[in-house]
């Protein structure tokens, strides 16, 4: 490029050197047009897009802004030398808030730049909720985290502070109530401390984002214990032997038929029933009422640990009898052939 200027510049003063003064003119013309020529050539008109960062101006202090975009994109053109060289700080992109009010809202994008003319803007405008903020006091409570064993809950908790002040978007502020302190119990037994970073939620449980809490952390103080379970189970008969030979139960009923039982959440693990101790049945001769006790696991507390077994043992009627004569025939049925019917 250097060496093309150096000797235009030559061919420049041959012709004015001359008396023809409009060859001069037409000479001095084309020079023009091919050096207008090389350097577009060298340097040519382009376009580039820049993600540029989006500000917010003129925002009052008591009022916040949500759903605005971070970054909005600008299409400039320009040469290709400048462009290269330039970043998107290079662009000021803008959104005024002056004189907004609260509410959902659409408002222009303003764009300014020096390395070229601004062809396009994406988005032109933003569609944002504006909202004022409030603050109120809230209490602290416990939310357990983490893996602990399945017999150990949280017992006694002491939180320091127990009430904290939260700041924020008034119709998010609303939906807060309480902030919960996450504690995590992983092999965790016994007393134990424990700083915990303070998170906003809704009375229906979901963590509520972008409120300010002060102070953010609190120091929690609790101690594992025992947890116990509840739950009411039917009662199973379990039976030892054999009834002698030529008795029969015929039916038997427990008392109570479910117990309540409580203990550690492993112990009760699988459970679907409360077993009995077994019942030797071999000396069984008549009907009778023995107190059975309750297989109950080590630990285990019960409304009652022995139920009633009402046991109704017959003997088994293998004679033939006389059931009913007809036509002046008898006919005989015999014990078995009535069960048998009895089934039918």
């Amino acid at each position: 490029m250097t060496k093309f200027l150096v000797a235009l510049e030559s061919f420049v003063k041959d012709i004015m050197q001359k008396e023809n003064l409009p060859q001069r003119a037409l000479a001095l013309l084309l020079a023009c047009i091919l050096w207008l020529y090389v350097s577009i050539q060298n340097n040519p008109i382009t376009e580039r897009s820049f993600d540029v960062h989006l500000g917010q101006l003129n925002m009052p202090t008591n009022m916040t802004v949500y759903n605005a975009p971070q970054k909005i994109n600008v299409r400039v053109r320009g040469s290709r030398t400048v462009l290269n060289k330039k970043e998107a700080s290079d662009i000021l992109a803008t959104v005024d808030f002056k004189n907004v009010t609260e509410g959902q809202q659409k408002l222009p994008v303003k764009v300014k730049t020096s390395i070229g003319d601004v062809i396009a803007v994406n988005p032109k405008e933003i569609s944002v909720y504006v909202d004022t903020i409030s603050d109120k006091t809230v209490s602290v409570l416990t939310r357990m985290v983490g893996s602990a064993s399945e017999d150990l809950t949280l017992g006694n908790v002491n939180i320091k502070p127990q009430m904290v002040t939260i700041r924020g978007a008034t119709h998010r502020l609303a939906r807060v109530n309480k902030v919960v302190a996450p504690v995590d119990v992983t092999d965790k037994s016994g007393l134990f401390e424990a700083e915990s970073e303070l998170v906003a939620v809704s009375d229906d449980g979901y963590d509520i984002p972008n409120i300010v809490i002060t102070p953010q952390r609190v120091l929690v103080s609790a101690v594992m214990v025992q947890q116990m379970l509840t739950v009411e189970l039917p009662v199973e008969l379990v039976t030892l032997g054999e009834l002698p030979t030529g008795m029969e139960l015929k039916e038997y009923k427990l008392e109570p038929t479910k117990v309540k039982i409580s203990a550690s959440p492993s112990k009760l693990k699988g459970m679907t029933v409360i077993k009995t101790k077994p019942l030797d049945i071999s000396k069984l001769v008549e009907s009778s009422t023995p107190i059975v006790e309750l297989d109950l696991p080590e630990g285990a507390i019960t409304d009652s640990r022995i139920v009633k077994a009402h046991m109704n043992v017959a003997k088994i009627d293998s004679e033939p009898q006389r059931d009913s004569v007809a036509d002046g025939k008898l006919e005989i049925n015999t014990g078995k052939e009535k069960k048998h019917e009895a089934k039918n």
